[in-house]
């Protein structure tokens, strides 16, 4: 350990006085975010959001306190380190993490990903402060992981402070993600703040430097001085290089070969923050390597393995949802009509190896590998269609073409080439049925911007790739116009329905404090503060010029409530005599607005008839006739659970087949498959399962849902706020509504499965450094 000069220590000084403000200003935007996302959410995810901004509340105050203490300690250290070892309590690569405890790896993967996030972000003030402030250290070359203020250190005081304490593990996730922006920005201004203070201070940029060759005799620099990996980070081991690392190293080229594997925890880091040989010049005997493994692959006319369109459609009988995916790889033949020349693995590697030829720098190359191996991970998701795989395996040639300038692209969220990747498969969700007619003309769409953009050779800069994806979205923009006006109607009529719900509870609150609705028998008391509650909300809502009772619906309540009492009525037979027909004449009326089936109040009529029957024998005895009595139901001592008992929504007829209510019936599973179904029916799930998978559904969630028996991919786009309502909606604009307990009855009979849809470019990076899986051949 060495001492911190006084020119870091006073830029460490100035970077912990503004320490407590920038965690104030973090919480600021955090709680603002998770409460806007609290406002989208359903329940139980709601719930969570909320107790997790109010708790960054309660503790916004200790952390504004306590991380300016624990941010000078974590950087003092970290400048007194002289290379022996002061990292080995952050790890940049997933792949790096070992078997200890849950929490240390959750803390460790969430530190990272913020580290990765603010890295990519601050990308150009961080490279200047770096070269400073390891020229500050005594560092004759750049060492970016000695730089005491670099985002790992943030990231890694940040999450270990949130973490102490924290009784929901969630809530550090939640935290960090919604901090990272206002962070970034925060310490963007710190490091530009940073690199005038250092300057003025006739400090001057260290530089990434080649050692020439060294004398024979003379002793190695590096003899007897720690491993240096990748990254630049001292090893733990104390032992010198390797004789390959030291030769680069004295050489100055790059210590890679055409035929190198490179490890895949390599490349995680070259894209998280870049290598310390991205720079250096490739050796001679690189090119000459490349050259002739191309020359080998140009000469070998060996006989092509072409694609089998057989194959690809031998399960398309089977339902869309019970076929086995393909196995779509790097070196997979694709369908020549579609791809042309790019259709042959060979020809896609061609294009690979003579861009490794024209490769100048390491970075280059890493670029290239990247390019290639995201792409293996992204064609062996299963979630993806097997065409949307083969078009980005298509795509692959100009992706690498782009690598050659832009080798970090992939690192990079806002970069088109990425972004065109990340929207085509995103937007691929949306269909779960290769040979529908639907998805034919998104494919054909994608296949012909990708074929377009092979032909751009060199690719100069990403100007084809954000044009491609303008012009894709344009598209699917105008189509989306179409689905969302039908879309927008259902859903206008489905939240009026809701608010009707809510406004009807109000009445029927204020109807239960009535105090002659106490005396009055129960049927009456169910359908005041029921069905007719349902017709003043829905007089209001359709009249809201119409005051408080437009229609007069209150208003009949008193004579209702006076006509079922007997004692009442047999003291005033005339009164009764008028009274009644126009109650029932207005009742009526009433339930008719409101949409009610003819017959659906028969049962309340008949009470009602019983109930007026001892007056009217007065007048009519021809109408006495027996009515046989209905039992009545049990009253409910809170009013709320008479006009809303679970998920019980009420919906006129024409309602329910607006909002696709008919759609969702469920059917058995037998039903769904062929006689000869490649795979044993899917389990049932439980209870205790089902509830936990309709938990988990967020807006904006897709699903495979059986409808009109067939498979329709859904996605979940409004619910209820209380959570007993939902609606999806399919191709076309669609809607297929629910309540609750249906949902639950659909999922635990697997005809509603949830399609996950994290981002497929962030599932394939963090799968760089694993081997390929190989996909389950559908044979």
């Amino acid at each position: 350990m060495s001492a911190v000069s006084p020119t870091v220590a006073r830029s460490i000084g100035a970077a912990c006085a503004v320490a407590g403000a920038l965690v104030d200003q973090c919480v600021d935007h955090a709680v603002a975010e998770l409460q806007a996302a609290e406002a989208r959410a359903m329940s139980p995810q709601r719930q969570q959001l909320s107790d997790a901004w109010r708790e960054l509340l309660a503790r916004r105050k200790g952390w504004k306190e306590q991380f300016p203490r624990l941010l000078a300690s974590a950087c003092e250290r970290d400048a007194r380190d002289d290379g022996s070892g002061a990292h080995a309590g952050f790890t940049s690569s997933f792949a790096d993490l070992s078997l200890v405890d849950d929490n240390v790896i959750a803390s460790k993967i969430e530190s990272s990903r913020l580290a990765q996030q603010l890295t990519s972000a601050l990308e150009r003030p961080l490279s200047e402060l770096d070269a400073l402030m390891s020229s500050a250290l005594g560092l004759e070359v750049i060492h970016p992981e000695r730089n005491p203020l670099r985002p790992a250190v943030y990231a890694r005081v940040l999450r270990r402070m949130m973490g102490e304490g924290v009784t929901d593990t969630a809530w550090t996730g939640l935290w960090l993600r919604s901090m990272a922006k206002p962070l970034a920005e925060q310490l963007d201004l710190l490091y530009v703040d940073q690199v005038k203070m250092l300057s003025q201070a006739q400090v001057h940029a260290a530089h990434y430097r080649l050692v020439t060759t060294a004398s024979p005799s003379a002793p190695s620099r590096t003899a007897g001085m720690p491993s240096v990996d990748d990254t630049g980070h001292a090893g733990a081991t104390g032992e010198a290089p390797s004789a390959p690392q030291a030769l680069a190293s004295s050489s100055g080229f790059a210590d890679l070969a055409p035929q190198q594997a490179i490890d895949g925890a390599r490349l995680q880091r070259f894209l998280l923050r870049g290598e310390t040989q991205t720079h250096r010049p490739l050796a001679p005997s690189f090119h000459a390597q490349a050259r002739a493994e191309l020359l080998e692959l140009e000469s070998d006319r060996g006989e092509q393995q072409a694609y089998d369109a057989g194959a690809a459609r031998q399960h398309m009988h089977l339902p869309a949802v019970d076929r086995p995916p393909r196995r779509v790889a790097t070196d997979s033949p694709l369908p020549q009509d579609v791809w042309g020349g790019m259709a042959a693995p060979r020809e896609r590697a061609l294009v690979r190896g003579r861009l490794k030829t024209e490769a100048r720098e390491a970075g280059q190359v890493f670029g290239l590998e990247v390019v290639r191996r995201l792409v293996d991970r992204v064609a062996e998701d299963p979630r993806l269609l097997a065409p949307v795989r083969e078009a980005i395996v298509g795509l692959e040639p100009s992706l690498a073409r782009l690598a050659m300038v832009a080798p970090r692209f992939f690192s990079d969220e806002a970069h088109p080439g990425r972004l065109l990747v990340e929207k085509v498969a995103e937007r691929s969700f949306k269909f779960n049925d290769e040979f529908s007619v639907e998805f034919q003309g998104f494919f054909n769409a994608v296949a012909q911007s990708f074929s377009r953009l092979n032909q751009v050779d060199p690719v100069e800069s990403p100007e084809p790739f954000r044009l491609a994806l303008d012009t894709l979205q344009a598209g699917w923009s105008a189509q989306d116009a179409m689905d969302d006006e039908a879309q927008h109607k259902v859903l206008e009529a489905v939240q009026l329905v809701e608010k009707r719900q809510h406004e009807a509870e109000r009445i029927a609150s204020e109807l239960w404090q009535r105090a002659d609705l106490a005396d009055a028998p129960q049927p009456v008391q169910e359908f005041l503060l029921g069905p007719w509650a349902l017709v003043v909300a829905h007089a209001r809502l359709a009249q809201p010029q119409g005051g408080i009772d437009p229609g007069g619906h209150l208003g009949v309540v008193t004579e209702l409530l006076w006509s079922v009492n007997s004692e009442l009525i047999l003291r005033e037979p005339a009164r009764a005599f008028e009274v009644i027909p126009r109650v029932l004449q207005k009742v009526r009326a009433g339930l008719e607005s409101l949409g009610q089936r003819p017959g659906e109040a028969n049962s309340f009529f008949q009470h009602l008839e019983q109930l007026h029957r001892p007056v009217m024998k007065l007048r009519a005895r021809h109408r006495h006739r027996d009515v046989a009595p209905v039992e009545p139901v049990r009253l409910p001592g809170d009013a709320s659970d008479i006009v809303e008992q679970g998920d019980q929504l009420w919906m006129a007829p024409s309602e329910l087949r607006a909002a696709g209510f008919e759609d969702t019936v469920p059917s058995e599973v037998a039903q769904l498959r062929p006689a000869r179904a490649l795979h044993a029916p899917l389990p049932v799930l439980d209870q205790g399962e089902a509830d936990h998978v309709v938990a988990a559904l967020a807006l904006g969630a897709w699903v495979d849902l059986f409808s009109r028996q067939q498979w329709r991919r859904a996605k979940l786009v409004w619910a209820s706020a209380k959570g007993s309502l939902f609606m999806f909606v399919s191709h076309g604009g669609q809607p297929h509504s629910m309540t609750r307990r249906s949902l639950q009855r659909l999922v635990k009979k697997r005809l509603l499965r949830p399609v996950e849809r994290d981002g497929v470019v962030p599932r394939a990076l963090e799968k760089l450094g694993e081997p390929s899986a190989p996909m389950p051949l559908a044979a």
